[in-house]
């Protein structure tokens, strides 16, 4: 692991984590995207008194069950706790039904830990929890002292680069948040997908870029009604997004989102059937 400073280690992945250790006792950020890595990470830092999750994607939560050894707690936003208890439901949010096989892989589903809501833990006066919601239902910031654990509040401006969009489930919350990144002033940034910055606005001025970029392509063509399926397709093909079985689900997730929020603007309609189409 990276030493930060006094008390403070990350080790960089597909999903940074970082160690936080304050009076003898340690404290994790996320325990990983991968088996490997956990692992890895487990070596590394030894048991843990508490695991804060930024969120409950299964991307920051593949090593809970490494850690879940009766001692350490595992905390989460209160909104988020039966994601982590049964990661099952993640694929089963995306899908909106029983999931196809595809969204029931590792990168859909974790192994299920004890988890426990946020208001149950007893942190320390250098570590503060920030409301960072939009990338997910319970998205949180973990501060210590003058460094910020952003999650997916934001992407660096290389992830944006690779995937395109920014993915999200409320994209005014999501907004909301980038901005408030921006006014927490810190020393250093970390986001999960990135490089730690001490000034990440060149990234979430990408990020938001990105998102932006979505909206008024997707105004742009509900000149007539279409269905979120046809939006999708439409979008990905000019935008070049490569699609699968299992990210197309994810851009939909994506999708759905920006339409709600124009719908919540007063700038598309739902018609019959699913439909949107501007005013």
């Amino acid at each position: 692991m990276e030493r930060i400073k006094e008390g403070l280690w990350v080790k960089r992945g597909n999903t940074n984590v970082g160690l936080i250790e304050v009076e003898g006792r340690k404290y994790l950020v996320d325990t990983g995207s991968s088996e490997k890595f956990a692992k890895e990470l487990l070596s590394e830092t030894g048991n843990v008194d508490s695991v804060l999750h930024t969120h409950s994607h299964a991307d920051h939560i593949q090593g809970n069950y490494l850690f879940s050894d009766g001692e350490t707690r595992i905390y989460v936003d209160k909104l988020e706790v039966p994601l982590i208890k049964d990661p099952s439901f993640e694929s089963f949010c995306l899908y909106g039904a029983n999931p196809p096989k595809t969204l029931k892989r590792s990168f859909f589903k974790a192994k299920g830990a004890e988890i426990f809501p946020f208001e149950s833990a007893k942190l320390p006066a250098e570590i503060e929890l920030i409301d960072l919601h939009g990338h997910s239902i319970g998205m949180t910031g973990i501060k210590f002292e003058d460094v910020l654990f952003c999650g997916d509040a934001y992407f660096g401006e290389k992830i944006i680069q690779k995937y395109i969009y920014p993915y999200l489930i409320n994209a005014g919350q999501f907004l909301e948040s980038i901005d408030k990144v921006l006014k927490t002033k810190v020393a250093l940034y970390i986001p999960s997908h990135g490089d730690p910055s001490e000034d990440p606005s060149k990234d979430i001025e990408a990020t938001r870029k990105a998102l932006m970029m979505f909206i008024n392509l997707t105004i742009k063509i509900l000149s007539s009604p279409k269905s979120v399926e046809e939006v999708c397709f439409e979008i990905a093909e000019s935008q070049t997004i490569p699609l699968n079985t299992g990210t197309f689900y994810l851009f939909r997730s994506f999708e759905s989102a920006v339409l709600s929020y124009l719908e919540e603007k007063g700038e598309i309609i739902n018609t019959i059937y699913g439909k949107w189409q501007i005013r």
